[in-house]
């Protein structure tokens, strides 16, 4: 048995428990504690709630079980320090892998309501600090993220606050927060402003206007593999430019060049004429793909600009929302929106800074 992980205890022989609810094979999923319990876990005795505290906690939160028994999360009585693989924290909420491992820790567990706002529970946030592979961090957080085995899985940090991290690519000023492999190398963070990223296709302005790490920040916009190599970010300034090889190599002139064919440029898609136009996207595997998906014609055969674009605003506070362009790397091709092209048919370009840059702000 591992350092966090403990016997299990059965939480339903203790006394005023009552089972809420069970799981599809008749083990409790919830238990309703009407008196005061010690539970012991990987992150020391517990007390789960059993009376409500105030108007941010007005509802006893039921102990959570895995099926079969074991503790999934307990939302404390009152908040205290538990043991983690990061060192010590405060919490008001812990989770467990199906296993008995920690597997999350929430310093703060309150219930925005009408009598209760996020700037009262903001003033309650204060930093937690964590021994990170990274180094020390120590910043307001929403919760902790750990592997099974211990391990540091990712950092979720609270709304507005702004950390500085070691990146494979320098340091980097993060919000919404980052995330690590298990062996410990980083695999992806939020940044705060465009970071620009070394890439396969050239320097990209990483940003993301509407991030969705969300409550979690165990994948963000900008990742990198064990070795510290970009395989995906999010940008919300910068264009690519896709050439097609198969139009290029086959000469400055032909039937397919020229810029009165295709239907008129669209605002995502640029290109320079050539021969094999004609054939064109058809010669191409991978632009006949995207061609198909999209159906969207050129105003030049075998070159596309793809990156950011618009929708209408559902709940924002402008009649429009950016929309991202989402890039991919792997040793053989390059992934934009989804659309893959090979990168030893393709040559790229990257179009810097083309589109301003403002978080998506929301009325609703």
């Amino acid at each position: 048995m591992s350092d966090h992980q403990t016997a299990q205890p059965d939480v339903t022989a203790f006394p005023g428990a009552v089972v809420q609810c069970l799981h599809p094979d008749g083990s409790p999923a919830e238990v309703l504690l009407e008196e005061r319990v010690e539970l012991p876990t990987p992150a020391g005795v517990l007390v789960p709630q059993y009376e409500p505290e105030d108007p941010r906690r007005q509802r006893v939160q039921p102990v959570e079980l895995h099926p079969g028994g074991g503790l999934k999360a307990v939302s404390l009585q009152e908040r205290a320090v538990v043991e983690t693989p990061v060192g010590p924290m405060t919490a008001e909420r812990v989770t467990f892998h199906p296993g008995g491992e920690l597997r999350r820790v929430f310093p703060l567990d309150g219930k925005i309501s009408a009598y209760w706002s996020v700037e009262n529970e903001t003033a309650l946030a204060g930093p937690q600090r964590m021994e990170t592979p990274i180094g020390v961090v120590s910043a307001r957080i929403i919760s902790v993220h750990f592997f099974p085995s211990g391990a540091l899985r990712s950092v979720t940090l609270w709304p507005g606050e702004r950390v500085t991290i070691v990146t494979p690519q320098g340091p980097a000023s993060v919000s919404v927060g980052f995330s690590f492999h298990e062996s410990g190398a980083l695999r992806s963070f939020e940044p705060d402003a465009p970071f620009a990223a070394k890439t396969p296709v050239g320097a990209v302005l990483a940003f993301d206007t509407d991030p969705e790490g969300g409550m979690a920040a165990d994948l963000n916009s900008l990742q990198f593999d064990e070795a510290g190599n970009v395989t995906a970010l999010t940008t919300a300034t910068d264009k690519v430019v896709v050439t097609c090889k198969a139009v290029a190599e086959a000469g400055p002139y032909g039937n397919g060049a020229g810029g009165n064919g295709g239907g008129g440029k669209s605002p995502n898609e640029i290109g320079a004429g050539g021969a094999g136009g004609d054939a064109w996207p058809a010669s191409c595997a991978d632009c006949a793909r995207w061609a198909a998906a999209t159906g969207k014609q050129v105003c030049q055969p075998g070159r596309l600009a793809l990156g950011p674009g618009f929708r209408e605003s559902l709940c924002g506070t402008t009649p429009t929302d950016l929309v991202p362009l989402r890039m991919g790397f792997t040793a053989d091709a390059v992934s934009l929106d989804g659309h893959v092209f090979s990168r030893v048919g393709h040559g790229f370009s990257v179009l810097r800074g083309l589109m301003p840059v403002a978080r998506t702000t929301y009325s609703c």
